[in-house]
């Protein structure tokens, strides 16, 4: 049973349902090989080669976008041509709008002390993978930026998807306070722009549990969007112009594997997820593969 098909299912029950139809399968667990990736915050697919995955540090380092694999393997970087990384959080493929093709948006977006009047998302066409860890030269020049700033004052946010449509929608983290989505358009046009408020996701954040939000991702199809935490993973529905409703428990469905300190997600095809994790207090932060399944009991045959 394919995942839209198991979302539908329990669309077609109540929200909690979701909790019972799908469970998460671990399919690989790597350490993360490149010394120099130590705190894998953001993570994307590639879609120009099968297997490739796009991830990059926190804060600390510079403009650089990391190749890896499900092994976690080093496969090289490339710098992105940009004047500094302040903070960047999360990476999320797109349309380019701007140009034909999929690109890359690259959020640096976290602010910690809640201080930055604007944050930036860069946008550049998805690059070509580098052919080993020795290939580290290569630069990357962005299409545009864009230049956002919150209507209500600062937010600290390490999520970010962007839609087929071309509409930005970022998710804040606070210790203390719900997960808030804003959404802005993608197309080029007057920057700064301001971002809407959507309003709270429906979903437990707890600075105590773990329950932070540090990724999204949407899925293939446009109409899941996955939400992570430290600890677990929340499935919504996409819902356009609209806070996305949830699909299971506030509480989520609990990362099967135990991570340093997890915070990127990324669809790898219809049904599988990719999850990146800075070290931590670890040596080396992780990669994991997941497979999102049906649960034993819609597998399994009826008895009477």
């Amino acid at each position: 049973m394919t995942l839209a098909l198991l979302l539908a299912a329990a669309l077609a029950g109540s929200g909690a349902a979701v909790q019972d139809t799908l469970r998460l399968e671990v399919v690989s667990t790597a350490p993360l090989s490149a010394r120099r990736l130590t705190e894998s915050s953001g993570a994307a697919t590639s879609a120009l080669q099968p297997g490739v995955v796009w991830t990059h540090n926190d804060s600390g380092d510079g403009p650089f976008l990391y190749a890896t694999d499900s092994l976690g393997r080093d496969l090289g970087r490339v710098r992105v041509e940009v004047r500094r990384a302040v903070d960047w959080e999360d990476l999320a493929p797109g349309p380019c709008l701007v140009v034909p093709g999929r690109c890359f948006y690259v959020g640096d977006i976290g602010d910690n002390g809640r201080r930055r009047r604007h944050i930036v998302v860069y946008r550049l066409r998805e690059p070509q993978p580098p052919g080993g860890r020795s290939d580290t030269l290569r630069l990357v020049v962005p299409t545009d930026s864009l230049v956002l700033r919150y209507p209500d004052g600062a937010h600290d946010a390490e999520a970010l998807v962007v839609t087929r449509e071309g509409t930005l929608l970022l998710i804040t983290k606070d210790p203390f306070g719900p997960a808030v989505v804003y959404r802005a358009g993608a197309e080029r046009g007057v920057s700064p722009r301001t971002l809407v408020r959507v309003g709270p996701l429906d979903l437990q954040t707890s600075l105590v549990t773990g329950r932070l939000v540090t990724g999204a991702a949407l899925s293939p199809c446009d109409s899941i969007l996955v939400v992570r935490t430290y600890v677990s993973l929340h499935f919504f529905r996409l819902n356009p112009g609209s806070v996305p409703v949830r699909l299971g428990s506030r509480s989520g469905i609990t990362i099967p594997v135990v991570e340093p300190q997890g915070e990127g997600v990324a669809f790898d095809g219809v049904g599988a997820l990719v999850l990146t994790s800075e070290h931590g207090q670890a040596s080396r932060g992780t990669i994991t593969r997941l497979r999102i399944a049906p649960a034993r009991a819609l597998s399994a045959p009826r008895t009477h």
